[in-house]
């Protein structure tokens, strides 16, 4: 059914109603969680500038360009009156040998399928082609990644979740295995209610943490994250200043792991995470004898391409070095 957009005003009976039916179409489309937030939410301003003043960004300096746009959503796009936060889950259950001791080199879950960019991109797409059939002159902006924007905020803001101490976003009945994705418009639509945090007093995420990156203080620190490091971080490893990164070659997921909201957490529904890669298992002699070639054929859409084939041998020959070079004389099977 066809709606005029003036008739979308602030706490009308239309606005609510296109509310709801946004909220299932999401859930249609393969969405596992949707919240919306209004724009005139608070942002943790103060937050965000004494992370960046105190170099807890690490290498990475592109959070601290674009600072307001990164505040505040309506530089983005012009008349934004709503946020549209959806989550969707990418949980595959570890398959068994992917924690071989000896040799292990383990890959973050987050990258064991297609990259979520495209998928997550493609739903929200849909769901604003939806709208604007439904809202003819509405106008929408997707973000994943695309933008400076403060996505687990909004997502927090939405009521999708609550930021837990391990700095991930966790969704009720799901976990902290979530990607997120937001939908821009400059409908006034009635927002959710934020989610509290319902982490109590649990500090495992802030114990298990390799290098010490996680703090009650303070946000994330990136120079003792793992995930930076073998993710993010750009050229040679230093010989001091980070963290040892075994058994990660790319990514890590121990704060996760150890998470009470993930014990029981759902595998994905979408199919293309639906099953754990067969090179989750490969252990540092089989990711040795790839090649530039293999690399580009099996990871080139997923996340591991974000790193580049010269990055992940970085990152293996760091492995090696920690493990005293004796991945490399392990048996291997196949690259298949």
């Amino acid at each position: 059914m066809e709606t005029e957009k003036d008739s979308i005003t602030p706490g009308s009976e239309e606005a609510r109603r296109v509310a709801q039916a946004l909220r299932r179409r999401a859930i249609e489309l393969g969405l596992d969680r949707v919240g919306l937030a209004a724009i005139d939410r608070p942002v943790p301003r103060e937050v965000l500038e004494t992370w960046l003043a105190d170099g807890r960004h690490a290498g990475m300096d592109y959070l601290a360009r674009r600072g307001e746009v990164r505040l505040d959503p309506r530089h983005l796009m012009r008349g934004v009156r709503c946020v549209v936060s959806a989550a969707l889950n990418y949980h595959v259950s570890s398959p068994a040998g992917s924690d071989d001791p000896n040799s292990a080199a383990r890959v973050a879950r987050f990258a064991w399928g297609r990259d979520y960019h495209e998928v997550l991109g493609s739903r929200l797409r849909r769901l604003g082609a939806w709208l604007s059939r439904r809202v003819p002159s509405v106008e929408s902006r997707v973000l994943v990644d695309t933008a400076p924007f403060l996505e687990r905020h909004w997502a927090a803001e939405a009521g999708v979740g609550w930021i837990g101490r391990n700095g991930s976003l966790i969704v009720p009945g799901i976990g902290s295995w979530v990607f997120l994705g937001e939908l821009l418009l400059d409908l006034p639509l009635p927002a959710d209610r934020p989610m509290p945090s319902r982490c109590g007093a649990c500090r495992r995420c802030l114990e298990a943490c390799p290098g010490g990156a996680l703090s009650e203080q303070a946000p994330m620190d990136a120079r003792r994250c793992i995930s930076y490091w073998t993710v993010e971080h750009c050229g040679p490893f230093p010989e001091e200043g980070r963290p040892r990164i075994s058994p990660w070659l790319f990514g890590c997921d121990r704060c996760q792991e150890v998470c009470p909201h993930n014990v029981d957490a759902p595998d994905t529904r979408e199919p293309e995470w639906a099953e754990a890669p067969v090179w989750v298992n490969w252990r540092r002699p089989q990711w040795h004898r790839l090649n530039a070639d293999e690399f580009d054929r099996i990871f080139s859409r997923t996340p591991l391409s974000r790193t580049g084939f010269h990055g992940l041998r970085r990152n293996l020959d760091a492995l090696e070095r920690e493990a005293g070079g004796s991945g490399r004389e392990s048996s291997a099977g196949r690259l298949d």
